[in-house]
């Protein structure tokens, strides 16, 4: 860190901003850094620092310069630094202040001071340079979350504090907010603060944008901001001006005992024992020393005397003698505040908008600048100070005096006595809102005290406001002009009075967390704590952090703020960014604004919504209030801190920390505010004299210990990150950061804090303070938003208060005779502000004309000069309105208290209310929507009263039918639940719980009719209990039984009417039925009535043991054995019905039963109906069995139905059998189903067809009673097969079956795809297949040679025909007859004919189908063969091999073989044979001609992104690339492929690397090598631009090193062979040997070195048109129909699979011309692809189109485009000659489009 300048400024401050222009360089006062002493005194003052975190560097730190004035941009001194120094004069005066009185002076004239210099306390070593920092705050660098459930440690906290309670909710406890903070707040407000700790899953997220987000700061000098220090430092300031001013320069600081006087405590102390008068008169000076700590000193109490005398009492008296003058006007001051710096750009309010008056004094200079003695202003700063006074604005919340941390003091206005009257009724003040007079000095300047201008001569100009007084008119008079500055009695006793934190710097929050790593280290390395060892020692104490290389605990750190705090010479200056408004920099939760999707954006406990829950009271507040309902963030450093405040208007508070370092804080709980008041107002009294509302300002701190000491409960909270702290209303609190961190706070009200709320307006309005929103107006916006009677409860008395006021306001104001006026619309809120005391009349306001401002009743003769009968009040509601409103409030109020005196009346009316009423007072408290507590005991009463209701009815309600409960009456079981039955169903009590109701609704204590009723019930209950008992004591006796039976139903009917159970009315009722059971059964058998059934005489045996009838009466005996009876074949009948399978049988016998036996009806009719199902379903089954003629016969699945539904239940033989049946006639079926749909297994040993035939047989023998409509389907293409297999040309009518093992084998050997071009060998000349070879010698040989064709044959093949099959058309025109006379046209039609079933299973078909394709593949190859050759620029000599080779191909098949039925190419190869025999070979001269390339690029198709690039689309993510166009071939690639570069402009030219490969030119930004693609060594190359100088006809490789530049590998697909000079003749090169090469077969024929492949036969450009993968159809085995067919439309044969990864090669982009001849032809057809074909040699054979499907489609491929061309079918004009075929060469065979292609036909001979 930078030390400060040993060179000290002439006011002692170690940076200077310059001199005022009102002082001389010579001044006495630039010597008032020190005092004067004795000669032989010597003081060495005790080292004094000074330490600001400022000096630490850091980038992203910006300085916070004001703004221009008038336009003019202030420039800066030279001596000044750029560091941030904010415009106020340093505040390190003031800590020298007590340095400049303990240093003496050597000069009595102001000389230069000799002073020592104030040092650093830390030393940063980074060299000048600033901290680098990330512009984003990196969030794992801070702690997010404390540690859980950590248990403080009181006994280590410093001053003995007890910590305040930590709450910890549960995830219920914590879902609302509001019911939380009031449950806990009834023990947490006897602390003032408290703290909650959130679940362990609750986390809310961070969202503030580090990168974006900055703030202001203010400084904070530690030994500043407590009370007594700063007291101190400000009377020795002023003590010390004092006494320059009187002109005693030399003044000295008394020493006693070598140690220095404190002047300060020694004043204190006078003052406590009574002043000076009283002290000496008491003679207490010796205790005074005592109490100073001075012990056996001689002399002590005179050499304090002497002391006070001499320094402090002139003082004294002369301050005396000022608060007695009223003629000196009171400075105004203006504080810098920190809400001031976060809202800079915000309107600042003042009140001067509002005043017209121009009778205040300037300006102080202590009103922006620090004390005198640092220095005074700069004009350019008090110009600044008065600029930013002027603005008029005023934002919703100015004076913000009560925050979390707040830290900024506001613009107070204090009287010139320091002091303000108790009385509302004040006199006139002179305040801060009259217009302020011009800065500048007039002409002639007015003595303030006797107001004349005369004398200027003798006019002192003040150096502090520039106010002039005449020396003589002064207090003591002045006989001299003093030298150096002045000051006048405002300036002088106005010390301290602007005290405020200056501005520090504009931060992100990287660039302040790096200052406060650097200032900790810095710090705590070089004062180190004493416990830092074992400290070392705990490092998972979350209590102790470890900073550089030292270990610091939470209560060391709390240790040494305290010490700074208190330290004289030690000044820590630290930066504070407090009260940041969420409004401009966003608050750091989310909301719905700006995080709708997020989940704590809509959290209760998120702080933007705590103000507007349905329990806070701020909620009804009309407008968004910065700091209060709206959250405020700190950004805290180490040893920051907020001074003791209360909140704004005593609100709740909670502060949450989102992350950081702990937050101590301190509380007082409100009951203590009083105590803490007295407690700090005597520590300091003088600062509380100057300024009365010094506690509003945030800027004074008090030890706890001396808060303690008088009587103060203070507590302490370390708050960690993730941790909300609550502070309760009127509770004051303080606290400071132990480090970075970022907390958020915002304030809140429940109902218990109206009261407060009050109070605190009142004190507002005592401080002349502005409230932050109307009380009032809070009140009566609930009324009218919230009409519930929980709302009226608590608001009422607040409500009350305030109408009462309100309307004892109106009453003085009506008595004064002021107008009214009524005004129903809301104003500005600026427009119901008191002027006098800030206090906002929203109910009633005072106004004048002649001005705006209005004032409140009480100080309505203050508004204005006209009288008070001329102002009017101004009324926003009327007085029947709000009486109306308290009236409506009150009756809502009051319902509860209403329903509580109803109650009350009703219990002290009777000791027994009636049941009714208390039931109806119940409903009607229910209906209450508010919490009663006399609700809940009554609820209880009338729940039990309505229990015991409903016990009372169960004796009380007759019941419906006694009949029926007669059966059960009697005792039921006794059971704990209760029985919801009805009345009348259930059993009737007894009389012993009749008397157990009675004597229970004696202790409920209520009256009802149902108690006398019940006792009356009880009385008949007796009457009949004693009736019965006599009836049952004579039941024995002799008498008339009729008689004695109607007296016993007597009583029964009497009975009927007590709903009591007797037992005795039991035995009567049993005597009663018996005697009737036994007539009704006497009658019975009597009347010989037998039909009962078994459920009769069970009921009658039930009534008969019911009624004690006794077990040998001879009616008992008969009905047990009638049931034993029955019993018995009941019993019979369910097992035979319980039987899985019934026969007919036994359902048959049961069915004859005994008539006398009682028996079950139900249990009967099952019995008969499962008979008649059994004999219907037996009858079924033989009529299917044996079915009458002509009748229709059942499906199978019908049968099967049947037969499973009768084995479900019966065993019929009828249906077994049909069921044997039915499933082999399944199985026939299934088998024909399978057979039919082809997925029929044959596993039997015989032909398939063979087994058929066995089926169909036996069907007709033993299935002919079903209908099979599978097995008539595969009879019918059975007897379709059979005709098929007679229709083919080899079928054997003797064998009765085809026979075509011959034909199979000759065509398998004739149809060899491997043998399409002819052998490589001279001597195959025969029409066989073997060489015809010259015997070996001596020996003849039987060979035959043709005199026109000069072929030889072997003896045996020229004995067939006899003449030379070649050239002789009689072979082929069917004139020599052949065992195989038939055309192969047929055979495809054949093939299609056939049924389904042949195609599936019959061998013959695939014989068949094994013929038709490979037939038809030959036919294509030999028919594209004809139609080139016959071309007339095509008959060359070299064809002869292919034309024989061909021919013996169809001289092995024998059968005729056309496009048509009538065209045979048999005949059509002799002819053509015949004409290239016939003609001598033509020489030719070819011409040079460069090899061609065919790259992979080149076959691809374009990727998605239309490129045909290097990388070939097997890159994904380049989809979208930049791309480059080739100006060749218009090819598209991605820049990065080809290393295109980007810097490129449009302008250049861009040629591919493939055309550069082709025009053999380099490519300029890399090197392009090329692969073949059959060669696989990595190191071989292919040497292209050796092949394009030489004119290359093979492929040129070569060996290269790996690359080691930029390098593009291309893939070599197909190579076409140059033509360097040569001459052909003869078909053969002067060079090569053998048939010409053509098409891809040009490079295997010369293989390179490093070829796979050895060399292989070339052949006519066949290979190029002819497909030779087999034609499939669709099915395995049924091939499509062939392509030929002229019935239906055939599937084109796709072309032969290429090797995996190869792509087609597409036709060709561009075209030299429209149609040119096959690559592969080339050499053999060059004349022809320039010259029109001539005329045919031969003309006797017309021109013809051919007409072959097979051969037209085989030119076209599947996948083409149609062509634009004619088809094939379409006749060409005679006169116009063929197009040239166009081919790409492929290194498989790839068809073309389609052409037409005309050929020569020689007419048969």
């Amino acid at each position: 860190m930078h030390p400060s300048p040993t060179s000290m400024t002439p006011r002692g401050t170690p940076s200077r901003r310059g001199k005022s222009p009102l002082m001389g360089s010579h001044s006495p006062a630039s010597g008032t850094g020190s005092t004067s002493l004795p000669a032989d005194v010597s003081i060495k003052p005790a080292a004094t620092t000074f330490t600001s975190s400022l000096d630490i560097p850091v980038q992203g730190a910006i300085p916070i310069n004001p703004d221009p004035i008038d336009g003019v941009e202030q420039i800066t001194p030279p001596d000044q630094t750029l560091t941030g120094e904010p415009i106020r004069a340093p505040r390190k005066s003031k800590t020298d202040a007590l340095a400049a009185l303990q240093t003496h002076t050597q000069s009595s004239s102001g000389g230069d001071v000799e002073m020592q210099s104030l040092e650093s306390g830390i030393r940063y070593t980074g060299g000048g340079r600033p901290i680098p920092v990330s512009p984003i705050l990196d969030l794992s660098s801070v702690k997010t979350r404390g540690p859980r459930n950590m248990q403080p440690d009181g006994s280590r906290r410093p001053f003995g504090l007890e910590d305040c309670p930590a709450f910890y909710p549960t995830v219920d406890e914590f879902k609302d907010p509001m019911a939380y903070v009031r449950s806990i707040s009834t023990m947490a407000k006897n602390y003032g603060i408290c703290k909650i700790v959130p679940p362990a899953g609750w986390k809310m997220p961070f969202v503030t944008d580090t990168e974006n987000f900055r703030f202001k700061t203010r400084l904070q000098r530690l030994n500043s901001i407590e009370a007594s220090s700063r007291a101190k430092l400000n009377f020795l300031e002023a003590l010390y001006r004092f006494h320059q001013q009187q002109g005693n320069p030399r003044v000295s600081l008394p020493t006693i005992n070598h140690k220095p006087l404190d002047l300060w405590l020694l004043r204190k102390e006078v003052h406590k024992m009574g002043g000076y008068d009283a002290v000496t008169k008491g003679k207490k000076w010796s205790d005074l020393g005592r109490t100073l700590g001075y012990g056996g000193v001689p002399g002590l109490s005179t050499q304090l005397k002497n002391s006070y005398t001499r320094v402090v009492l002139p003082f004294e008296q002369f301050s005396e003698r000022v608060k007695n003058l009223q003629s000196t006007p009171p400075p105004t001051h203006e504080l810098k505040t920190h809400s001031n710096i976060q809202s800079a750009k915000l309107p600042v309010f003042n009140s001067s908008a509002h005043g017209d008056d121009n009778n205040s004094p300037p300006s102080s200079p202590l009103t922006n600048t620090s004390s005198p003695l640092s220095e005074p202003p700069e004009e350019s700063e008090a110009k600044h100070a008065s600029g930013s006074r002027s603005d008029s604005g005023k934002p919703r919340r100015s004076p913000r005096t009560g925050s979390q941390e707040q830290i900024t003091p506001i613009s107070k206005m204090t009287e010139s006595n320091g002091l303000l009257p108790s009385s509302p009724i004040i006199v006139p003040p002179i305040f801060q809102d009259k217009k302020e007079k011009d800065n500048k000095v007039p002409s002639e300047q007015n003595c303030e005290i006797c107001h004349k201008k005369n004398r200027g001569e003798e006019m002192l100009l003040c150096d502090g406001c520039d106010c002039g007084f005449h020396m003589f008119c002064l207090d003591p008079p002045l006989t001299v002009i003093p030298k150096g500055q002045w000051f006048c009695h405002t300036c002088l006793f106005g010390t301290g009075d602007d005290f405020g934190f200056d501005e520090g710097e504009e931060h992100c929050l990287s660039s302040f967390q790096a200052r406060d790593l650097e200032f900790r280290k810095l710090w705590f390395e070089s004062h180190p704590p004493v416990d830092s060892e074992v400290n070392l020692l705990k490092p998972n104490d979350p209590m102790v952090n470890r900073i550089g290389s030292v270990a610091v605990s939470e209560y060391d750190l709390e240790n040494e703020f305290w010490r700074l705090v208190q330290s004289p010479h030690e000044t820590v200056e630290i930066e504070y960014g407090a009260d940041v408004h969420s409004t401009t920099h966003g608050s750091a939760m989310p909301t719905m604004e700006t995080h709708p999707l997020n989940q704590y954006s809509k959290d209760p406990w998120n702080l933007n919504n705590i103000p507007i829950v349905s329990e806070s009271l701020l909620r009804f507040i009309k407008s968004d209030i910065s700091g209060m309902t709206v959250p405020w963030t700190y950004v805290g450093m180490v040893f920051s801190t907020f001074c003791w405040h209360n909140e704004d208007h005593y609100t709740f508070s909670i502060n949450f920390m989102h992350w950081g370092e702990t937050k101590t804080w301190y509380g007082i709980p409100g009951d203590d505010a009083e105590k803490f008041e007295a407690a700090i107002k005597s520590e300091a009294p003088d600062l509380f004299e100057a300024q009365p509302d010094l506690l509003f300002q945030l800027v004074t701190l008090m030890n706890p210990q001396r808060l303690t000491d008088a009587g103060v409960r203070v507590y302490g909270c370390n708050q960690r990150a993730g941790e909300f702290v609550i502070t309760f209303p009127k509770a004051y609190h303080a606290g400071f950061n132990h480090g970075f961190n970022f907390n958020e706070a915002v304030n809140f009200a429940l109902p218990e804090w109206l009261p407060y709320g009050r109070d605190c307006v009142q004190r507002y309005r005592e401080h002349r303070k502005l409230p932050v929103f109307s009380h009032d107006e809070l009140l009566i916006t609930i009324t009218q938003q919230s009409q519930s009677i929980k709302t009226a409860t608590w608001l009422i008395d607040s409500l009350k208060e305030m109408v009462d006021r309100e309307m004892g306001g109106r009453a003085y104001a009506r008595s004064l005779g002021l107008g009214e006026l009524l005004e129903e619309e809301d104003r500005p809120e600026d427009q119901y502000q008191c002027t006098i005391c800030k206090m906002f009349c929203y109910l009633s306001q005072i106004t004048c004309q002649c001005k705006t401002e209005v004032v409140c009743i009480d100080h309505a003769e203050f508004l204005c000069d006209h009288s008070v009968p001329q102002l009017i009040m101004r009324k926003r509601f009327s007085d029947a309105d709000l009486l109306e409103t308290l009236n409506k409030v009150s009756e809502r109020a009051s319902l509860p208290a209403v329903w509580r005196g109803k109650l009350n009346k009703l219990l002290m009316e009777s000791a027994r209310p009636q049941f009714r009423s208390l039931r109806a007072l119940l409903a009607e408290g229910e209906r209450i929507n508010f919490f009663i507590p006399e609700l809940a005991p009554l609820r209880k009463c009338v729940t039990r009263g309505n229990e015991w209701m409903d016990a009372a009815n169960t004796f009380l309600i007759r019941k419906q039918s006694r009949k029926r409960s007669r059966r059960s009456r009697g005792k039921q079981p006794v059971n704990d639940g209760a029985d919801d039955r009805d009345p009348g169903d259930r059993p009737d009590g007894g009389l012993d719980e009749l008397y157990a109701l009675l004597r229970e609704v004696e202790n409920l204590g209520f009256d009802c009719p149902e108690i006398g009723n019940l006792q009356t019930l009880g009385q008949h209950a007796e009457e009949a209990k004693h009736k019965a008992r006599h009836l049952l004591d004579t039941v024995d006796e002799d008498h008339d039984r009729d008689a004695f039976v109607q007296e016993c139903e007597r009583l029964l009917l009497q009975g009927t009417s007590i709903n009591v159970h007797l037992d005795e009315i039991t035995e009567v009722q049993k005597i009663v039925t018996r005697e009737q059971l036994i007539r009704e059964l006497e009658e019975s058998e009597e009347k010989n009535d037998t039909v009962t059934t078994l459920e009769d005489i069970r009921h009658l045996l039930t009534r008969a043991r019911a009624c004690n009838l006794p077990a040998d009466h001879r009616l008992m005996k008969l009905l047990e054995d009638k049931q034993r009876a029955g019993d018995n074949w009941e019993e019979r009948a369910q097992s035979i019905l319980a039987q899985p399978f019934k026969t007919i049988d036994e359902l048959d016998d049961f069915a004859n039963m005994d008539a006398n036996i009682p028996i079950d009806p139900a249990v009967l009719d099952r019995l008969l109906a499962a008979l008649a199902k059994a004999q219907d379903l037996d009858k079924q089954a033989k009529v299917w069995l044996v079915p009458e003629p002509g009748t229709s016969r059942p499906k199978v699945q019908d049968v099967m139905r049947l037969v499973q539904k009768a084995e479900k239940e019966y065993s019929i033989p009828s249906i077994s059998d049909l069921k044997r049946t039915a499933e082999i006639a399944v199985d026939l079926e299934n088998r024909c189903e399978d057979v039919i749909k082809n997925r029929y297994q044959h596993r039997e040993d015989g032909d398939l067809f063979d087994m058929m035939r066995k089926w169909k047989i036996y069907a007709a023998d033993h299935l002919a009673m079903f209908a099979l409509p599978m097995f008539d389907k595969l009879d019918k293409q059975l007897v379709i097969h059979y005709k098929w297999l007679e229709s083919l040309p080899w079928y054997c009518p003797e064998h009765k079956e085809p026979e075509a093992q011959k034909l199979i084998s000759d065509v398998l050997e004739a149809t060899r795809p491997e043998e399409d071009n002819p052998p490589n060998d001279e001597y195959y000349t025969c029409i066989c297949t073997l060489a015809v070879r010259p015997p070996p010698p001596g020996i003849l040989s039987d060979a035959v040679q043709c005199d026109h064709c000069f072929a030889r044959f072997h003896g045996d093949c020229a004995k067939s025909g006899g003449s030379c099959p070649f050239c002789d058309h009689n072979h082929w025109n069917g004139t020599i007859h052949k065992e195989r006379a038939w055309h192969f046209h047929l055979l495809p039609e054949i093939l299609h004919a056939a049924p389904d079933i042949t195609k599936n299973y019959s061998e013959h078909w695939k014989q068949l189908e094994i013929i038709v394709h490979r037939v038809d593949r030959l036919t294509a190859h030999i028919g594209q063969f004809c139609m080139f050759a016959q071309q007339p620029g095509n008959h060359l000599a070299h064809f002869i091999p292919h034309v024989r080779h061909y021919m013996r191909k169809l001289f092995k098949l024998q059968f005729q073989i056309g496009a048509t039925l009538e065209e045979s190419y048999g005949l059509d190869l002799a002819g053509l044979h015949r004409i290239l025999a016939g003609q001598p070979p033509p020489v030719k001269v070819k011409k040079r001609r460069r090899p061609r390339f065919t790259f992979g690029q080149d076959i691809d198709k374009d990727w998605t992104d239309g490129t045909r690039c290097i990388c070939r689309g097997r890159t994904p993510y380049l989809h979208g690339y930049k791309q480059v166009e080739c100006e060749v071939c218009n090819k598209v690639y991605h820049t990065g492929c080809v290393f295109y570069p980007d810097t490129a402009t449009v302008t250049d030219r861009f040629v591919c690397p493939l055309c550069c490969l082709r025009k053999n030119r380099t490519y300029p930004y890399s090197e392009v090598r090329v692969k073949h693609a059959d060669v696989h060594e990595p190191d071989t190359y292919v040497n292209t631009k050796e092949m394009l100088d030489n004119f290359s006809k093979e492929i040129v490789y070569m060996k290269m090193l790996p690359p080691y530049t930029q390098t593009l590998f291309v893939e070599l697909i197909r190579f076409t062979p140059g033509q360097p000079d040569g001459l052909y003749t003869n078909g053969h090169s002067h060079r090569h040997s053998g048939t010409p090469t053509m098409g891809r077969q040009a490079v295997a024929a010369a293989p390179s070195p490093h070829s796979r492949h050895p060399p292989m036969q070339t052949s006519p450009p066949l290979n190029g048109f002819v497909s030779d993968r087999p034609m499939t159809i669709a099915s395995q085995h049924v091939p499509p129909p062939p392509p030929w067919s002229r019935w239906s439309t055939m599937t084109v044969p796709p072309a032969a699979p290429l090797p995996q990864g190869h792509v087609p090669t597409p036709p060709p982009r561009k075209r030299k011309f429209v149609d040119a001849t096959p690559a592969g032809m080339a050499e053999s057809s060059a004349s022809a692809k320039r010259t029109k074909p001539q005329t045919p040699s031969n003309p006797s054979r017309p021109s013809q189109t051919v007409s072959s499907p097979s051969l037209a489609k085989v030119l076209a491929p599947s996948d083409s485009q149609p062509s634009p061309r004619p088809t094939a079918s379409t006749s060409m004009p005679s006169n116009q000659p063929p197009p040239s075929i166009k081919s790409t060469p492929s290194r498989t065979s790839t068809p073309v489009r389609s052409v037409k292609l005309v050929v020569s036909k020689k007419q048969d001979s």
